[in-house]
């Protein structure tokens, strides 16, 4: 693989990332390609247009918010050419959040994979192969509530 798609694609999702931290789910929006397939864990395939995936993500930032998630890191642990245009990306995501007024905690983390294609003038992601988020995002809220508590 060609180290200028390599450095393209952890740009993206370094760019990708701080979009998220700002919170903005147009923007965000702006890194995809759609409609956007997403690939389930249980192997259905959707079909995802532009409004329906602002909506999810406007869901998983208040969740965030409600976290508390002050940063979010994205780690790209893989990538696979599958073409000249396209690639699998795996990422780790870790959310973290203050755990006190001079820690940073993590809630925690997930694996992610996304089929990227180049798109003139940029890279877009086209296709997310998701994992259910919701079991750590309960959990997370639960042992929130216990530190507060």
């Amino acid at each position: 693989m060609h180290q200028a798609r390599l450095e393209n694609i952890n740009a993206l999702f370094l760019d990708y990332r701080r979009h998220f931290e700002t919170g903005n789910a147009e923007e965000i929006a702006d890194f995809y390609r759609f409609p956007l397939h997403y690939y389930r864990e249980n192997g259905d395939k959707l079909v995802i247009h532009r409004s329906a995936f602002v909506q999810q993500v406007h869901k998983l930032l208040s969740a965030y918010r409600r976290l508390a998630v002050n940063q979010i890191l994205g780690t790209v642990t893989e990538v696979l050419a599958l073409n000249n245009f396209s690639s699998l990306a795996s990422v780790r995501w870790t959310l973290l959040h203050q755990q006190d007024n001079t820690r940073t905690g993590e809630l925690y983390s997930s694996q992610t994979r996304y089929l990227i294609t180049e798109t003139p003038p940029s890279l877009k992601v086209d296709g997310l192969f998701i994992v259910d988020e919701s079991a750590k995002i309960r959990e997370a809220v639960r042992a929130r509530k216990r530190l507060l508590l």
